[in-house]
């Protein structure tokens, strides 16, 4: 069995050798190929990432590029670039927790075959406010099956480098796909027309969020405006399919940006804050 493991980089030596060091711990049977799929860094990321290269049986492949072409398109290049069993991601400035993070999920999918695909909880790292959370877990179980229609209720993965993809089912992604801003949301989404994903309770990676990142430096009402935008293009996509999902959640998009005027909206309003602030948690925690 084979696994590719894409390395996502742009601009990350800070963080490069945690990352890389995160995967070349990875312990398990089956031959790993790493898809450096650099998007033409300014800095010194792929001659850090080459000096690792004589310290491990993995292997390396460089995805050529002679200009910046966008996160978009530099992962459209990397997943056609894959040709193995299973497809891990790694962002370069996240890393993995657990050597047994790889194994843990192929474990999963060849237990799961009506999975198409699994992700793992993993611990969001609050880099300039120096803290950190991870999302509880209520299920009896270690896992949790995950369809398309409840992740239109709301993003319920939060990060690429920790999901794990069927690499035949990644060679059966739409291009139209490209066209659109993607991320996990939208790849979860679509890999959910294949099977429900799995959602593992084993804490096994790190997902950095900078102040300064591209979405966390967007204010709020910037973030609703854009992921509303953003579920109306997703609707159109799936053809309408999850209308009613979608539209229950910029339902509660909407009321985070000009309040409840509904006759609900209006009750709330007389209703006392500490009751209003447990409705808020609740709807929080639904969401995620």
């Amino acid at each position: 069995m084979k696994v590719n493991v894409i390395l996502i980089t742009y601009n990350h030596a800070d963080y490069i050798r945690q990352a890389l060091e995160s995967i070349l711990i990875q312990e398990t049977p089956y031959n790993v190929e790493i898809i450096v799929a650099d998007d033409c860094s300014t800095d010194n990321t792929v001659e850090i990432i080459k000096e690792y290269e004589a310290t491990t049986q993995f292997t390396f492949r460089y995805l050529p590029k002679t200009k910046n072409i966008g996160y978009i398109r530099n992962y459209r290049q990397a997943f056609a670039a894959c040709t193995s069993d299973y497809i891990a991601i790694m962002e370069g400035d996240d890393y993995w927790v657990k050597p047994t993070h790889l194994q843990n999920h192929i474990h999963f999918m060849e237990k799961l075959p009506e999975a198409s695909m699994s992700y793992n909880r993993h611990i969001r790292l609050f880099e300039d406010q120096h803290r950190e959370e991870i999302f509880d877990w209520t299920d009896s179980k270690d896992y949790q099956l995950v369809t398309t229609e409840q992740l239109a209720l709301g993003n319920r993965i939060g990060n690429l480098s920790c999901c794990v993809f069927r690499g035949n089912l990644v060679r059966q992604l739409d291009p139209k796909l490209f066209d659109m801003e993607i991320a996990d949301w939208m790849l979860g989404m679509y890999m959910g027309q294949f099977g429900a994903l799995a959602y593992l309770k084993d804490v096994t990676s790190a997902y950095r969020i900078h102040d300064n990142g591209q979405w966390s430096k967007m204010s709020e009402k910037s973030q609703c405006e854009r992921i509303i935008e953003l579920i109306n293009q997703y609707d159109k996509y799936f053809d309408y399919k999850y209308t009613e999902a979608f539209t229950r959640h910029k339902r509660r998009l909407e009321i985070l940006l000009y309040g409840d005027k509904s006759f609900r909206g209006r009750l709330k309003s007389i209703t006392p804050e500490f009751i209003r602030k447990i409705y808020r948690k609740l709807l929080i925690n639904y969401q995620v």
